[in-house]
């Protein structure tokens, strides 16, 4: 009998997940990628003599006991890369006050310091972090369990939904609104740059509860070292991957997926068409805006979509001053990007990765938010846009030499990626390097993983699973072969069936 063949459009970490799950269930599988190597965002890339990382700042499941370690396991990872573990989450330093602060991997440590600095918010901070630890055992859902479950196992899951859903009517707010409940304006600061001020507070919980249970990950040596072994699993279970592969449109015929085109001219056929790519050229530009209805026009329209960023590295030859992996330093002197106020700075320290960068080389990086028009703008006269990088550049070592006393004359390579450079990349929609924002809107209302009105044709990756992130790019890749296997009435694998 012939296999049923797939079309995955992205060899990203959800299309790569995504074809090994298809190939694992029987199905021949095409990926057709836009850029010269596997994992989209999922990078690190060489300049000079130093590994620049461009995504993975830590993930979840580095050892097992959260079902997203399983995958990682079915997908080739656990066996290829070394997950190193998170002891400090994030360090904070205020220029201006001389306020400091580590939130490590220590819960009692990390509690007792917080009261220490704000004994007026004593109860609210205990309140925080026992959320943290609650919901730490709820798992990433990744649809893993293909067996039935028993009573126990039936009871403990509604017990974890009914957790989740006090505790999600108590904390479904963005940070930035959460924060309103402190009263010390230092840890008002501490709390609403976890993550992302738009961020629901949920995922803060979350991340944090993983970090004090040692379930949060750096890839050692970088991002890529993450994504290649996925690819070796998809081409040794059979697997067909084209690199330089952009596609133009999806074949329709009768409201049914048939195939791409690509933008050479070419056309390929085949059973049923996954796109992985991103959701907007997917739905406005591969589809011409047929199957877009009023639920996807709104998402566009009201969503909030991850702000683009700037990547600003500094290959250091030479001793610095040694900081934990991720800091964010507050400035005594505000600067601008284009229209964008810059008072601090996000900078990573991979002076711990000697595999990345070995002897005594050390890349920090400076991660900004930024805006897209501006760069998209400036690109279009190239000798500005290099003069506007280049400035930005000395602008923000100008601000580490403060915190880095000397690390000027010891710069011996700079590296700049802008929302342009995220965009020629991945073709992600105006810069959103993770798609869409956690809010308590987008968790209330999941995105479609298909399309009404055309058969034959499913959705996967981090636009259709707000939040973004590794760990929930590669189940996206596991959950739609799933759904798949369901609507072709077949049980659904992990391993191969040859």
């Amino acid at each position: 009998m012939k296999k049923k063949s797939i079309i995955i459009i992205g060899g990203g970490l959800a299309g790569l997940s995504a074809g090994c799950y298809a190939l694992m269930n029987g199905y021949d599988v095409q990926i057709f990628e836009h850029a010269a190597i596997p994992g989209g965002v999922c990078t690190s890339w060489k300049t000079g003599n130093y590994m620049i990382d461009g995504c993975i700042h830590w993930l979840v499941g580095r050892k097992p006991g959260l079902s997203v370690y399983e995958t990682y396991k079915e997908l080739g990872i656990v066996d290829a890369a070394r997950f190193l573990p998170v002891k400090s989450y994030i360090n904070f330093m205020d220029a201006k006050t001389g306020n400091t602060f580590e939130l490590t991997a220590d819960y009692e440590t990390v509690k007792n310091r917080l009261i220490a600095i704000a004994p007026e918010d004593k109860g609210t901070i205990e309140k925080f972090l026992h959320a943290c630890m609650v919901l730490s055992d709820l798992q990433i859902p990744t649809g893993t369990s293909t067996q039935k479950k028993s009573i126990t196992e039936k009871i403990s899951g509604l017990w974890q939904q009914g957790k989740l859903l006090r505790y999600f009517f108590r904390y479904n707010m963005s940070l930035k609104e959460y924060v309103k409940k402190f009263k010390n304006p230092w840890i008002r600061d501490i709390i609403v740059n976890l993550f992302l001020p738009d961020m629901t507070t949920l995922f803060s919980l979350l991340m944090l509860g993983y970090l004090f249970h040692d379930q949060l990950g750096m890839v050692e040596g970088g991002s890529l070292r993450f994504a290649l072994p996925i690819e070796k699993r998809f081409k040794k279970l059979g697997g067909r991957i084209t690199y330089g592969a952009t596609v133009g449109k999806i074949l329709v015929d009768r409201d049914s997926a048939g195939g791409v085109r690509l933008a050479d001219g070419s056309e390929h056929k085949a059973d049923i068409v996954i796109s992985a790519a991103d959701l907007h050229a997917t739905l406005y530009d591969m589809l011409d805006g047929k199957y877009v209805n009023k639920r996807f026009e709104h998402m566009f329209k009201s969503w909030k979509m991850f702000t683009p960023l700037m990547l600003v590295s500094f290959g250091v030859k030479g001793e610095i001053k040694r900081y934990p992996p991720v800091n964010v330093f507050f400035l005594k002197d505000p600067f601008q990007i284009g229209t964008t106020p810059v008072d601090h700075l996000l900078v990573r320290d991979y002076g711990y990765d000697k595999v990345m960068n070995p002897g005594d080389k050390t890349v920090v990086q400076v991660e900004m938010e930024t805006e897209y028009d501006y760069w998209m703008d400036l690109r279009k006269n190239e000798e500005a846009y290099y003069k506007g990088k280049d400035a930005v550049a000395h602008k923000v070592l100008d601000k580490l030499e403060e915190f880095y006393p000397g690390i000027k004359a010891k710069v011996e390579m700079i590296d700049v990626a802008t929302p342009y450079t995220f965009f020629r990349y991945t073709r992600n929609y105006r810069g959103a390097f993770e798609g869409w924002i956690m809010t308590g809107e987008s968790l209330k209302n999941p995105v479609p993983k298909t399309l009404e009105g055309l058969k034959n044709f499913y959705l996967t990756g981090q636009w259709v699973e707000p939040g973004g992130g590794v760990p929930i790019a590669v189940a996206s890749g596991r959950r739609v072969i799933k759904k798949v296997c369901a609507d072709d009435k077949k049980e659904f694998v992990t391993k191969s069936r040859a």
